[in-house]
Formats: structure tokens, C-alpha cells, sequence
């Protein structure tokens, strides 16, 4: 635990920390990827039923000098951040992947609140009891459902949510919609939707993140204790 510590406190690198998991954290490494910029990619992973143990974390969570220690974390040398919103925001500015203009980034601000909905809808039901899962599940893919539609309907036929340009939006959204089509295949289905996902998944520099059987791509989506992995 000590070592986790040092590494990010002294590291001239970003450092990022977050569960063993893609869950929230993936737009962030996604970002990372996409911009070239290496970075400490700092992972704890919870122990095994029945007690899933997190000491891993909770053990160092107020070491690193965050203002509001949490999961995911990202530290940049002065500034330390918590809250996947905000470090998704730090780090459009650090990568090149802000919106164009005000009205552009407000619109966007909406997207990306929504897909938090979204993962909410799933996070639910992921994280409820067996029993809920099972009877839970037909409705939460409706509710999924008509999210998605409405995506599709703000991206209309724009290439990326803001428009022709890439920005963070666009990884956050693809990563909420990928883990819906993981769960449950075919969900997007909708033309517009698809060519957004591939167009995404064709980007040049995220080719060695999408194919290398090391990536962070093939973690869990969700922790030990979830139902849906």
C-alpha cells in the first residue's frame, strides 16, 4: 500500500487510480490513449466473496492529499482531483478534446449528464440482490432503451456528438453505450448509433488500446460483487 502511495504522489507522470475495473474510469484511460500521453494507471482490486474485502484502498484513501478522496482519482502534479466529470473536463483541456465553442461544450455537459443517467440504470441493477436482478432486468433494458433512441436522435447525422470534431463527450458516451451492448446484444442496433461506435473504435491511435490483450479494454466492467461483470 505504501508503494501505490508513492508512486502517485512522487511519479512525474499523471497518475489515475481506480477499482480493477473499466466501470467509470475507462473514458479517462480512453482519453489518455487517444492523446499519446502516458500516465500510472493505478488499480485496486477487491477481495473475493463473500467479504470483498477494499482495505486496498480504503487503507491509503487519505493519502494523497485529495480533497475529496474517492474512485477515480487523478492526480497531474499540482492538481488532484476526484469526481469522473471533472477529471474528464481537466483532461479535455490537457488532450485537445474541448468543444468548439460555449453553446457546443453546455450541449455536451447535457450528453454526458445523461449518459450518467444511463450508467445508473445499469449500476442498479448490476449492484442489487440476485433476486431484483432477475426480475429487474426486462425493465431496466426498456428504460435503456429509450435513452439510447434519444441519443441517436442528438447525434442525429453529426459524425460526433459536437459536431465534425472529437471531444471527450464522445468517449464518454461510447463507453456508457459499449457496456449497454455488452450487456445486452444488439441494443444498438440503430444505424446512426453503430457508425458513431465504429467510427470511434476506427480512431488511429486508439487501435493498439482496442486490439492489445493487455488493454484495460478487457477488464470487468463491474466489480466482484456485481451480478453482470
Amino acid at each position: 500500500n505504501t508503494s501505490v502511495v508513492l508512486e502517485a504522489v512522487v511519479s512525474t507522470q499523471s497518475t489515475g487510480g481506480y477499482w480493477k475495473i473499466r466501470g467509470l474510469a475507462e473514458p479517462m484511460r480512453m482519453m489518455l490513449n487517444y492523446a499519446g500521453i502516458d500516465f500510472n494507471d493505478v488499480m485496486y482490486e477487491c477481495g473475493d466473496a463473500p467479504d470483498f474485502d477494499r482495505s486496498c484502498w480504503f487503507d491509503v484513501k487519505f493519502s494523497f492529499g485529495l480533497d475529496f478522496p474517492n474512485l477515480p482519482y487523478l492526480i497531474d502534479g499540482e492538481t488532484k482531483l476526484t469526481q469522473s466529470l471533472a477529471i474528464i473536463h481537466y483532461l479535455a483541456v490537457k488532450t485537445g478534446l474541448t468543444q468548439k465553442d460555449q453553446k457546443e461544450a453546455a450541449r455536451c455537459d447535457m450528453l454526458e449528464l445523461v449518459a450518467n443517467d444511463l450508467i445508473g440504470i445499469g449500476s442498479r441493477l448490476f449492484y442489487s440482490s440476485p433476486q431484483d436482478f432477475a426480475s429487474n432486468k426486462d425493465a431496466a433494458v426498456a428504460n435503456a432503451k429509450v435513452v439510447i433512441k434519444q441519443f441517436s436522435e442528438a447525434l442525429g447525422n453529426r459524425s460526433y456528438f459536437a459536431g465534425d470534431n472529437l471531444s471527450c463527450t464522445d468517449f464518454v458516451v461510447f463507453e456508457t453505450l459499449d457496456k449497454w451492448e455488452r450487456f445486452q446484444p444488439g441494443i444498438l442496433d440503430i444505424e446512426n448509433i453503430s457508425q458513431f461506435m465504429r467510427r470511434i473504435k476506427e480512431l488511429p491511435t486508439l487501435q493498439k488500446y482496442f486490439s492489445d490483450p493487455e488493454s484495460t479494454r478487457n477488464l470487468p466492467l463491474n466489480n466482484k460483487m456485481a451480478n453482470f461483470k
